[in-house]
């Protein structure tokens, strides 16, 4: 029988810090992101944790200068400081604090470029960012942050956004974090891939090496205006939307020089190790070429199950080729705005067609010209019928349109994305397996291509 002396110890679990964290090497550059800390601990209320972290067995030197450096902050800042002296690799410490208690926020400096190694090891800012599970600050330009924090200027804030849940955490801080403690100049950008965005919103402009089409332009701007003003509560914010052939990095890196950044602010997927490898981190990458501070805000876990807020829907998108199937479906897209909204309401002709089963071969001779003509104001007319009498009463705006295309799928997918669908409704067979692949399913396709959320209706049971 083993005595207690003889068990085997549980592993400690790291003690819990409460409020800001900074990490310390006992620099210049962490002197002065230790002062930043210390004004954003006092603006939020909080202590400030002053920590270092080393892996010598003999640290009473490492506890004298924590202990001075200290004390040099309590005669700086009326905001409460502990110190703490962490064994251990710096990065891994600091973030493994970050897992327990009720962190706000890490504060690092960094002195920048290293050389070639750091390309795979990173610095230990850039480290601690990746693992830490509360946003990182890395301080740069410590001076322009403190005469923020004492309410000489504004802070000049650029927000790196791409529709992702990191982007939106990254919102969601500056709104939280930021916006509540001093005033602030938004940026947000977006840059994006042209083949990308155009295969997704289509249009007939084409593909272009400067500038988006216009299309393309008009819905990634309204689409990153609407996402930014419901996460930041907010419409007083700049937009910049551009394409990029390059790495996103790069170019976002010079957009914020562009626009005289104080602070960079990105959210991170924390990829490391050989994930870096195959995989480009946006957040490391500005945190390498950018001469602003960073702040790099991870997404919570929960975030990534939804943020607990019931969506609403306003604009629906609905489609019907005629059939018995297709009209029921419209009935049920109405059903979806019960407190009104923007019904669009289309119809997918095939190109030239005069009728529902004669197209045109080729060039259009005037007689053609005039049936398909009366052919479009047919469906304009059958899809009028379609609309419920008491649409109007529930305050539904009803959008009719004929759009001509070979491949309904994708004309579907992208009118959604240019209409700005909350939801795509669609008939459905339901067919599945060898029925689906001989008869084909538009709605499936759509369903299976489409970044929107997609209802389809199936067909009363017989």
């Amino acid at each position: 029988m083993k005595t207690s002396s003889q068990a085997k110890k549980a592993p400690r679990r790291p003690a819990p810090i409460t409020g800001v964290l900074c990490g310390t090497d006992f620099s210049e550059n962490a002197r002065a992101a230790a002062e930043v800390g210390a004004q954003l601990a006092h603006e939020w209320e909080q202590p400030l944790t002053l920590a270092h972290a080393t892996l010598e067995t003999n640290a009473a030197a490492a506890r004298t200068a924590l202990s001075r450096e200290g004390a040099r902050l309590r005669k700086a800042s009326s905001a409460g400081i502990l110190t703490r002296l962490l064994e251990g690799e710096p990065s891994e410490v600091l973030a493994d604090r970050t897992a327990v208690g009720s962190t706000r926020l890490v504060v690092v400096s960094s002195l920048g470029k290293r050389g070639p190694a750091r390309w795979f090891l990173g610095s230990v800012a850039e480290r601690t960012a990746e693992r830490a599970k509360v946003p990182t600050l890395v301080v740069r330009n410590s001076e322009t942050l403190n005469s923020w924090l004492r309410g000489e200027r504004s802070l000049r804030v650029f927000i790196a956004f791409n529709f992702t849940q990191t982007s939106d955490a990254a919102l969601r801080w500056v709104r939280t974090d930021l916006l509540p403690t001093r005033p602030c100049e938004l940026v947000i950008a977006h840059v994006n891939w042209p083949p990308e965005e155009g295969s997704r919103i289509g249009g007939a402009t084409p593909i272009r090496l400067e500038g988006n089409p216009p299309e393309v332009q008009r819905v990634l701007v309204r689409d990153l205006k609407a996402r930014a003003n419901e996460l930041l509560g907010t419409d007083d914010f700049k937009v910049r939307v551009e394409p990029n052939w390059g790495r996103p990095d790069v170019r976002l890196a010079d957009m914020a020089a562009e626009e005289e950044a104080d602070l960079i602010v990105i959210g991170s997927h924390q990829s490391h190790g050989l994930q870096r490898l195959w995989h480009h981190s946006i957040s490391r990458g500005l945190l390498e070429r950018s001469s602003a501070s960073v702040a790099v805000v991870p997404t919570p876990p929960a975030a990534r199950h939804g943020d607990g807020t019931v969506p609403w829907v306003w604009r629906v998108l609905t489609a019907t080729d005629f059939s018995a199937m297709g009209d029921r479906a419209v009935a049920h897209a109405y059903a979806l705005l019960p407190q009104g909204g923007t019904l669009r309401l289309i119809h997918v002709a095939a190109p030239g067609a005069i009728s529902d089963s004669k197209q045109i071969q080729g060039k259009p001779t005037a007689k053609e010209a005039v049936q398909q003509r009366a052919y479009v104001e047919s469906c304009q007319r059958r899809l009028e019928a379609l609309i419920p009498a008491e649409a109007k009463e529930r305050g539904v705006e009803t959008e009719i349109a004929v759009l001509s295309a070979d491949q309904a799928a994708r004309e579907l997918r992208q009118e959604a994305e240019r209409f700005g669908a909350d939801l795509v409704c669609l008939g459905t067979h339901g067919r599945s397996g060898v029925a689906k692949v001989l008869m084909g399913s538009t709605a499936q396709a759509v369903l299976a291509s489409s970044a929107r959320p997609v209802l389809l209706v199936r067909p009363p049971a017989e």
